[in-house]
């Protein structure tokens, strides 16, 4: 028996290393570089560079992540059952640094086509590809954490780390992004300049994950990859998970609406430079990086599914309330924003140190270890719902009348207020609802922990 089958038998291996820890949570770095920078820029890139028609620039955004539903689960699978020296998941880390770091930066590189239609299809091929790179690379390393141990609070532990570098990672690309737009000289070389820089260090970040994670705990690779359908009936069998997922979704629909909205927010609603976003997004980042430690204790002394439950609510709440904020409550507006950060923080930390738990639930029914399905299952419906976001932003600015133009009518300004404050807020309500039924508490767990070591 190996030491990692051993260990699932006896409950060992439940603590990390801060080393491993810090090795693992850097890489989730470079993949919100790419979340953030496509999630916030490229429908403003399509839009004001491109000058590409908003409701076309969201459709564009919209169906490269179509194919994400069918390559995050394939790829799950395939980490499942990927036998090297490095385990099954770091390899893809390895060789998928440098094509995540290039695709990223043809992603920001202007084509010179006459044709505004040419220049979109392009725009979106590239996102398409860039969106698969990014598949190779983050749904393997999403299902980490499942092997790296199976205590309850650990798994919150080590998502901790992932996400103080999520938010760095947030941070660098919502607040350096448009500098280094202006450093690169504005418009599209700007975007290139940046599109390299970030490239850049999209790959070494990457890199340093795998080199970080050497001594990361590894279960042995399965025997074959299922089928597509067979991982989605494992992962609709799955009641936990169903909950969870369904609730992030529409989270993340929110989140998508909100990052995708932010700077035309920032520029046409409070009336400041498209630089400022440096300011906000150190702010708002800053403030979900101080509080990840915060949410962490919360969940120990409440539980996940409590606190997770506070700081939805703070975050819908505050969204909502900047629909009434204007360019002359700037002080009150850096208020929300700080709010809003606490309860982003919320956001990033509780849902991935759930996803985890699921894992338990399915191998107690099934008694196979499949991280990767549901990992891969998690990316799909994840980046499924973040590409609405893009898409509703786009329309809600066609139907308000937004113009290319640094001036726009009441109408588009109040057609952003809605769609920047209201539909985020409304989704993130709403999804309380199935997130409700969402029921592995701690002392579930461990029972559930105990019917696999007992092999019942």
């Amino acid at each position: 028996m190996s030491t990692s089958q051993a260990d699932r038998k006896t409950g060992g291996s439940a603590r990390v290393s801060f080393g491993t820890k810090f090795g693992y949570g850097i890489g989730d770095i470079a993949s919100n570089i790419f979340i953030v920078a496509s999630g916030f820029f490229l429908l403003f890139f399509l839009t004001n560079t491109l000058h590409i028609e908003p409701a076309v620039a969201g459709v564009v955004l919209f169906f490269p992540k179509l194919w994400d539903v069918i390559i995050d689960p394939v790829m799950g699978g395939i980490s499942d059952v990927t036998h090297s020296r490095w385990g099954r998941r770091r390899p893809f880390l390895l060789f998928g640094a440098l094509p995540f770091g290039l695709m990223f930066f043809l992603m920001f590189l202007a084509p010179g086509y006459e044709s505004g239609a040419a220049r979109a299809l392009h725009t979106g091929l590239m996102f398409a590809l860039g969106c698969t790179v990014f598949a190779l690379i983050n749904v393997p390393y999403s299902s980490m954490v499942a092997e790296m141990s199976d205590d309850y609070n650990e798994r919150m532990s080590i998502t901790s780390f992932r996400m103080i570098n999520s938010s760095i990672g947030v941070l660098l690309a919502g607040g350096a992004a448009m500098p280094l737009v202006e450093a690169g000289g504005g418009g599209a070389r700007g975007f290139a300049f940046m599109g390299a820089v970030f490239g850049a260090v999209i790959a070494l970040i990457t890199l340093a994950c795998f080199w970080g994670t050497a001594k990361a705990r590894s279960l042995p690779a399965g025997e074959k990859m299922p089928p597509v359908r067979e991982q989605v009936r494992v992962a609709l069998q799955n009641y936990p998970f169903l909950m969870l997922i369904a609730s992030y979704a529409l989270q993340s629909i929110g989140i998508g609406v909100l990052m995708a909205g932010m700077i035309y927010f920032i520029k046409h609603v409070m009336l400041m430079p498209e630089t400022a976003m440096g300011v906000i997004f150190p702010i708002l980042f800053g403030t979900a990086i101080v509080f990840i430690p915060v949410w962490v204790k919360l969940g120990v002394k409440l539980g996940k599914i409590r606190a997770y439950r506070i700081g939805i609510c703070i975050l819908a709440v505050m969204l909502a309330s900047t629909f009434f904020t204007g360019p002359a409550d700037l002080a009150l507006f850096y208020v929300q924003i700080v709010l809003l950060g606490i309860g982003f923080s919320s956001f990033q930390l509780f849902p991935f140190s759930m996803l985890p738990d699921t894992i338990e639930y399915d191998e107690m029914k099934s008694g196979l270890r499949r991280e990767g399905i549901f990992a891969g299952a998690w990316a799909s419906g994840q980046k499924m719902a973040y590409s609405v976001g893009p898409g509703i932003m786009g329309l809600a600015l066609s139907i308000s009348g937004f113009q290319g133009g640094e001036v726009q009518p009441e109408s588009a300004v109040m057609g952003i207020r809605i769609a920047f404050c209201i539909l985020p807020s409304a989704a993130l309500a709403l999804s309380l609802i199935p997130f409700s039924r969402y029921d592995l508490t701690e002392s579930r767990f461990e029972e559930i922990k105990k019917i696999i070591r007992s092999g019942a």
